[in-house]
């Protein structure tokens, strides 16, 4: 699991780092916050699961999110000081912050099945 995350992540990189001069013929590019969304949903969901994997119990889903987040914020930052003719988009970061919740909010289903609450109500 943590080879696909470690793929996913300079997958990523290179993806969002690619000089956009040398980017495909196809109008690919237009789609480019669906892009985002997309990879950032993955990326984070992998995380989470990874988390749950290696420790055998839920992760803290907002730390799986902020790393998420942090993940986003990177990528923006890199493309500001990076010379690859790729410029930072604040409506990037938000299509990444909307994956990763995206991510989040699959995960907590997904994971109040895999790990039921050890809580008991009594009125």
């Amino acid at each position: 699991m943590g080879v696909l995350v470690a793929v996913a992540t300079i997958s990523i990189l290179i993806v969002t780092l690619y000089p956009s001069s040398t980017s495909l013929s196809i109008n690919i590019w237009d789609y480019d916050k669906i892009g985002h969304f997309i990879m950032f949903a993955g990326w984070t969901f992998l995380i989470g699961i990874f988390r749950a994997s290696s420790t055998k119990r839920k992760p803290g889903l907002w730390k799986v999110f902020s790393l998420g987040c942090f993940y986003g914020l990177l990528i923006e930052f890199l493309q500001y000081v990076v010379p690859t003719n790729r410029s930072p988009e604040a409506l990037d970061f938000v299509a990444d912050v909307l994956g990763a919740l995206f991510a989040i909010f699959v995960l907590h289903f997904l994971f109040k099945s895999m790990f039921p609450s050890e809580k008991t109500h009594t009125a």
